[in-house]
């Protein structure tokens, strides 16, 4: 209180702290800017600018293809040439096939070059029978096809009973006639419902019985011309 009455008595007043010095020494800084061309931004603008921006990351390398490297590694490479002619490789010596059964072969090829009927005894499904010492006798040359055949019986269609009738009464009408011989055709049951032969096991059990021993010589199977072992000859007795 009493500074200020002092100051007012001096007659001086106190400069205000908003009032712009018009005599300092940066008065004539913006004419010499603008006379210059350039353009001062504060702090104001810089802000209102963002953060400074970075730059992106480098891109990453290609990585070369296959094709690629390989071509960068032939490149410079030249074919080179033999001084002569490579000599070929030798062929190597065909292996005979092994034949496992040669026996068997050739006793086929014997029977073939022959002319003669192929040998039916071995197949598993051979059937053979005789009556008494005359049996017996003629069975060979029956076994081989040598006897005519006068008739034969096919026992397709029928059931084990109406075969075993059918064959007994058409023996019973054949054994009229002199010593014949007959043939018998019962299949190998390959299209039977079991796939088993029944009809030729039927009929091998009623030859060889007693009531059929009277008009049975021998019976064996057939040659494989006539039907092999699914047909059977039949030798019969005069009555």
């Amino acid at each position: 209180m009493p500074l200020v009455c002092r100051m007012k008595r001096a007659g001086k007043a106190m400069p205000a702290k908003n009032k712009t010095d018009a005599d300092g020494p940066f008065s004539r800084l913006s004419g010499l800017v603008n006379a210059a061309g350039l353009k001062l931004t504060g702090r104001e603008e810089s802000a209102a600018a963002g953060p400074p921006k970075t730059a992106p990351p480098p891109a990453a390398p290609r990585t070369a293809t296959d094709d690629e490297l390989f071509a960068a590694a032939m490149d410079g490479v030249r074919r080179s040439h033999w001084p002569h002619a490579p000599h070929p490789s030798p062929q190597p010596a065909a292996i005979p096939p092994v034949d496992p059964d040669p026996d068997g072969r050739k006793m086929m090829q014997a029977a073939i070059d022959d002319g003669a009927p192929l040998p039916i005894l071995d197949h598993p499904e051979y059937i053979e029978g005789w009556v008494g010492a005359t049996g017996k006798k003629l069975l060979p040359n029956l076994r081989n096809g040598l006897y005519s055949i006068q008739g034969q019986i096919d026992l397709h269609g029928f059931n084990r009973v109406e075969a075993e009738i059918a064959v007994e009464d058409y023996i019973r009408s054949m054994s009229r006639f002199h010593s014949c011989c007959i043939k018998i055709i019962h299949g190998r049951g390959i299209n039977s419902a079991a796939n088993k032969a029944t009809l030729k096991e039927g009929l091998q059990r009623l030859l060889a019985t007693r009531r059929m021993a009277r008009y049975v010589v021998a019976y064996a199977s057939a040659q494989s011309c006539d039907g092999g072992v699914g047909a059977v000859y039949v030798l019969l007795r005069r009555q």
